[in-house]
């Protein structure tokens, strides 16, 4: 059925008033909602804070971190240093940039990091970064894969593709082989 059929069917159902009428009371209840919650927030005291805790951070040549509160608002702390200070609550660690153009992005659940007042919670992410390499032989080839970890064992990319990680092979100090990795 044409777009134009469907329209005629509807403006024969409902009549053209009510069609625009929706729209209205669609405006009118958001219009009601926003107002209501800027006047919820607008409620609170002067001086009436969200308690804060601190987050230490273990790692290095971290340039940005963004942090997933339980009510799934994210953070962004651009140049964090050593330690943040964040409301007191549970946070996920989403995503890390590293000086030198390494990423790692986190969709995983499973780790929560747990902040409160009294005692500073710690989250080992960046630099030290290791190198890992795995080999397995599937017949007669040997498949090589690469990854970057971090101090907690989070996985890091170079955001530039264009330059990915090379290898060399050697039997004794003979050179048997030599390549890029792949990404993905």
């Amino acid at each position: 059925m044409s777009r134009r059929k469907r329209i005629l069917i509807f403006e024969a159902m409902f009549g053209q008033r009510q069609r625009y009428g929706f729209g209205r009371s669609f405006m009118r209840v958001l219009f009601v909602l926003v107002v209501g919650v800027f006047f919820c927030n607008a409620q609170k005291s002067p001086g009436e804070e969200a308690a804060q805790g601190e987050l230490k951070l273990e790692g290095k040549h971290i340039k940005q971190v963004v942090l997933e509160r339980e009510d799934s608002n994210k953070i962004t702390f651009d140049q964090p240093g050593e330690s943040i200070k964040v409301p007191v609550g549970k946070y996920l660690l989403r995503e890390v940039q590293l000086e030198g153009g390494y990423a790692c992005r986190i969709w995983s659940d499973a780790n929560w990091v747990e902040v409160g007042e009294d005692k500073p919670a710690v989250l080992k992410v960046g630099a030290p970064l290791k190198q890992i390499v795995k080999a397995t032989r599937q017949g007669g080839v040997l498949s090589l894969g690469y990854e970057l970890s971090g101090m907690g064992g989070e996985t890091y990319v170079r955001d530039d593709s264009s330059k990915p990680p090379t290898f060399t092979v050697y039997k004794g100090d003979k050179r048997i082989a030599s390549g890029t990795f792949e990404y993905g």
